[in-house]
């Protein structure tokens, strides 16, 4: 995406300060990017403009990773997978956040590579995976691309996940994808290590 002149600097472009965030967003930032190893924790520095929204957030996005229904080496999976389906700056915010995490989560380097190669078109399966992990990535493929899911997509999904899951699945793909737009649209960078 390219910025044209004279356009005013979205909000995820600019570097906020206690008097932006307010001293409880302030405070959350800071301490997440010191634990990630950032200087900055853009999505927190980014969301946390509007002061009320930051901490029912970060509970709703907890209640989905790291304390969701699903595992979490999937969760970190099916996540890297909808970041590399988005692109853009706001995916690639999300990939280099939860390629860390998933590696942490107990992917390997080759689970992360298959979940986020996404140049040989939209067939089921292309990303390598089979089986439970399979069917959740192809349900993430059919989510992020047409904003729904096939039934035999959704029939292969139900033979390995319960409806709990199910639900839980949609909910994460749906709330990535989301937040992936979301820090395109307001041009989050990337973070930068300490």
């Amino acid at each position: 995406m390219t910025v044209s002149p004279g356009v005013p600097r979205r909000p995820g472009e600019k570097r906020p300060g206690l008097r932006d965030l307010g001293p409880l967003n302030y405070a959350v930032e800071r301490i997440g990017a010191r634990v990630q190893g950032k200087k900055t924790l853009g999505v927190f520095a980014t969301i946390g403009r509007v002061r009320r929204m930051l901490p029912p957030w970060l509970v709703y996005s907890a209640t989905m990773m790291p304390f969701g229904a699903l595992g979490r080496a999937e969760s970190e999976l099916v996540i890297l997978r909808v970041a590399a389906l988005k692109g853009n700056s706001g995916g690639d915010y999300e990939m280099d956040h939860h390629s860390a995490l998933g590696k942490k989560a107990g992917l390997i380097d080759g689970d992360i590579a298959a979940a986020t190669r996404v140049d040989e078109g939209w067939e089921p399966g292309r990303h390598g995976f089979h089986g439970r992990r399979g069917a959740m990535l192809d349900v993430a493929d059919e989510i992020v691309q047409f904003g729904d899911v096939s039934d035999p997509a959704w029939e292969r999904l139900a033979s390995f996940l319960s409806d709990r899951e199910c639900v839980a699945l949609v909910m994460l793909v749906t709330n990535y994808a989301g937040l992936a737009t979301a820090l395109t649209v307001l041009r989050t960078p990337v973070d930068e290590r300490r």
